[in-house]
């Protein structure tokens, strides 16, 4: 082999095998970095989950009401009558 021409023994079946083997290199590559970059996007930790409730007062009809709030995202929302005799939710 003579060193201004290294690849003139070769023949079609090493260049082919060359290239595959760029190939799936390129690919393995590729499928780890768009496998890191899926899981970087992913995000930080979850929000957190809230329970807030407050006494709604409309002249003598008082409701207990509870929202359930997931981040800024308002999950549900329920108000029950409060009874003005025993003060238990109805």
């Amino acid at each position: 082999m003579k060193l201004h021409r290294p690849f003139q023994n070769w023949s079609l079946e090493n260049v082919v095998g060359l290239l595959y083997i760029g190939l799936c290199a390129l690919a393995v590559t590729a499928i780890i970095g768009l496998t890191f970059a899926a899981v970087l996007s992913m995000g930080g930790p979850a929000p957190r989950q809230t329970v807030t409730h407050w006494v709604d007062r409309q002249g003598d009809v008082q409701r207990l009401c509870l929202a359930y709030k997931t981040g800024d995202h308002v999950d549900a929302l329920s108000c029950d009558l409060i009874d003005p005799m025993t003060g238990d939710a109805e």
